[in-house]
Formats: structure tokens, C-alpha cells, sequence
């Protein structure tokens, strides 16, 4: 609409310039006219000269030169604002239905787009009102979730699951390098510490998760910073208790060869809320002989103790292979002493052969050539046998020489 508003007004000033042209033509006409009409008045006057009514006569013409050109100038100013007005509606006509045109079109594409617009608006307001309902939903789960997390039980399950999922990342196995719930008999009471980390050599450490979480989950519940001051206030106090009395339990004196310590277990946000209010909290602990150990601390620590683990097993590996390398000698050596028996047994031999072997040539072979002497003459004759001259490989080795010089010591 805004563009037909431009295109008329950009056509008005054609329309005034054409009305000017048409009004300095009329006046040109009527200024050529009114010197034609002087001129006749000079005319007259001359003629007029000596006439007593002369001024008379002038008056009268200039009259009638005055209403002549008034008439024509009417007429002409009133022909040529007919025309004007009469082209301005035709060019406002003509200018009106285009622009009426073109904004029935806007003015459908406007509505369509309406139409859009309100679809969408609804389907917008059916999301929303749903995610308002999840919304409602999530702030009932959360609130029963802060109020579970409030009874120690619930605690303890969750501190539970948080210490093995560490453990794990540190390369832990469960049964094999710590225990989770495993109680400890007193004399007076049974203990339940979360977990137990075995050490190498026998000992292990107890680990406790159960840290309060009322307070700390209070603070994110505060209208004003004087109220979460206040609530992260009790929760440095309700660490700084937990802590004093997980040390009072002294679980190192009911685990056999355990360092005089315990790793309290407590989340990073939980951590750092309470040190930001009291930055020697850890210290304190510590005199209690407690450990305060957000998820960064105890992951390190558990990577160190299951990388002693491995250099225990490397070490057992070693003395087990020691022990079959030495195993493994004292049987070469065994087998070394019955190659030597071998050996000499194979020398007798070799002796008591040559010797049966000299015994039949010499002696009884000489006796049964007797026998031909009495015209005894056998099918077969008699064939000396040939002697071993073979002899048992030495043995080089000095395993060997030292079997021998053993035995030669035992037969002494």
C-alpha cells in the first residue's frame, strides 16, 4: 500500500507541471490578446484626442479590455482545472485499482500467514504446556531425590555406588583388590565401612562415603545470599563432625596391619562447599587421622596402590621364577650325575667286552682247535670277535666336572 501512496505521489508533481503549462498558455493567449487591445486603445486615443469625452471613451475601453480578459482568463483557468481534476481521478482511478489489487494479494498472503502463525502458535502452546508438565514432574523427582538423599541409608547406597564406580576407573577389580560392605566385629559393636582397599603385604584401608548431604543440598534451595551462607555454614560444621567421629572409630585398630588413617569419601561440589567456608577443614581432619578425599584425590590414590599391586605381582613373579631356575639347576645337575653313571657303566662295558672278547680268542678258541687234532673237523669255523675300540664322549661342561669331583669327595 505504502508503494501506490510513493507512485501517486511521484505522479503529482507531473500533474502540477501540466496544470502550470496549461495556465502560462491561457496567459500568453490573453497577454497577446491584451496588446492586440492596446494597441487599439492607442488608436482610439489619438482619435479621441480632442474629444472632451476622451477619458471617458479610455475608461470604458480599459473596462471592457479588463472584463474581456477576465472572461477568457475564467474560462480558460476553469477549462484547464477541469481537465486537471479530470486527469488527476483518472490517473487516481486507475492508480486506486492497482493498488487494490495488489493489496487483496498482500492482504491473502497476510491472512495465510495468520493462519501459520496461529497453528504454530498452538502447537507451541500443546509443547509447552507439556514441557511444563515435565517440568512439574522433574521438580517432584527432584524433590523426592533431595529428601532421599537426606537419610543416611540412601547415603550410603549412593556413596556406595560412587566408590566402586572410582575404583573401577582406577583399575580396581571388586574382591580381588577391595571389598565393599564388609563389616568389622569389636568387642563392643560391628563396623560398616563402605569399602576396603587391600594393600600389598597384607594391609588394607577403610573408606567411608557416608558424609551428610542436608545442608549442602539446602543451599541450592535459597531465596537470598544470607540464607546460602547460612546453609553451606552448617554443612562445614556437619563435615567437620563426620569427620571427628569416623576418626573416633579407629578402624585400624580392627584391620591387622593397616596404616592409622581412614579415606573419607566425599563428592567434588561437596568438597569444595565445605572448604570454601573453612579452608583448614582438611588439615583438621587430618589430626583425627582422616583423609578427606574428593573423586580427583582417591582416583590418584587408588592408581597408586594398584600400581603397587602390579610391582607385587612382578616381584612374586621373580621370586617364583627364581625358584624354578634354581629347581630347574638342581635337576641339570641330577641328570648330569646320571650321564656320568651313564658313562662309566658304558666303559665297564667296553672293558668287560674286550676283556670276554680276549678271554675267547686266547683260551677257548686255542682249546676247541684241540679238537681237530682227534679228526674232529666242524661245518663252521671259529671267527674271533672284533674288539670296541669306541669310548664314551667325554663330558665337557663344568656341571659335569663338578659332579665328578663330589663323587670323588664322597668316596674319599
Amino acid at each position: 500500500m505504502q508503494n501506490l501512496f510513493d507512485m501517486n505521489l511521484l505522479d503529482l508533481p507531473t500533474l502540477l507541471l501540466g496544470a502550470v503549462g496549461g495556465s502560462l498558455a491561457v496567459y500568453l493567449f490573453m497577454h497577446v490578446r491584451f496588446k492586440k487591445q492596446e494597441q487599439e486603445l492607442l488608436t482610439a486615443q489619438t482619435l479621441l484626442s480632442n474629444e472632451q469625452d476622451k477619458s471617458l471613451a479610455i475608461e470604458k475601453i480599459e473596462k471592457q479590455l479588463k472584463d474581456t480578459f477576465g472572461a477568457a482568463a475564467a474560462d480558460a483557468l476553469k477549462n484547464n482545472n477541469e481537465a486537471f481534476i479530470q486527469l488527476a481521478q483518472q490517473t487516481f482511478q486507475t492508480q486506486h485499482e492497482s493498488a487494490k489489487g495488489e493489496l487483496d494479494q498482500r492482504a491473502k498472503s497476510v491472512s495465510e500467514s495468520l493462519e501459520r502463525f496461529d497453528k504454530n502458535l498452538s502447537q507451541l502452546h500443546k509443547a509447552h504446556g507439556g514441557l511444563m508438565s515435565r517440568i512439574d514432574g522433574l521438580g517432584k523427582e527432584t524433590e523426592n531425590l533431595v529428601s532421599a538423599l537426606q537419610t543416611p541409608k540412601v547415603i550410603g547406597n549412593w556413596g556406595e555406588m560412587q566408590l566402586r564406580k572410582v575404583a573401577e576407573i582406577a583399575g580396581m577389580e571388586e574382591h580381588c583388590d577391595f571389598d565393599v560392605q564388609k563389616n568389622i566385629s569389636t568387642d563392643e559393636s560391628r563396623l560398616y565401612p563402605d569399602m576396603i582397599v587391600r594393600l600389598p603385604g597384607g594391609r588394607s584401608i577403610a573408606v567411608d562415603s557416608k558424609v551428610p548431604l542436608k545442608h549442602f543440598l539446602a543451599s541450592f534451595d535459597t531465596e537470598s545470599e544470607e540464607e546460602r551462607t547460612a546453609c553451606l555454614e552448617q554443612h562445614r560444621r556437619s563435615v567437620r563432625e563426620h569427620a571427628k567421629e569416623l576418626g573416633s572409630k579407629a578402624y585400624w585398630d580392627h584391620l591387622e596391619d593397616t596404616p592409622d588413617f581412614v579415606v573419607m569419601y566425599l563428592g567434588d561440589a561437596v568438597y569444595q562447599a565445605a572448604i570454601q567456608v573453612d579452608p583448614h577443614l582438611p588439615e583438621d581432619a587430618l589430626r583425627n587421622h582422616v583423609i578427606l578425599a574428593p573423586p580427583s584425590i582417591l582416583i590418584m590414590a587408588l592408581r597408586t596402590i594398584a600400581y603397587s599391586w602390579r610391582q607385587e605381582k612382578f616381584s612374586e613373579h621373580a621370586r617364583e621364577i627364581s625358584s624354578l631356575g634354581k629347581e630347574l639347576y638342581g635337576r641339570l645337575k641330577t641328570l648330569s650325575e646320571h650321564f656320568d653313571g651313564i658313562k662309566k657303566g658304558l666303559a665297564r662295558a667296553v672293558k668287560s667286552y674286550n676283556s670276554a672278547a680276549g678271554s675267547l680268542e686266547s683260551r677257548i678258541f686255542v682249546t676247541a682247535r684241540k679238537f681237530q687234532d682227534f679228526g674232529i673237523n666242524p661245518d663252521v669255523s671259529l671267527t674271533s670277535p672284533p674288539p670296541v675300540e669306541e669310548t664314551p664322549r667325554a663330558l665337557s661342561a663344568p656341571e659335569f666336572h663338578e659332579t665328578v669331583s663330589d663323587e670323588e669327595t664322597s668316596d674319599d
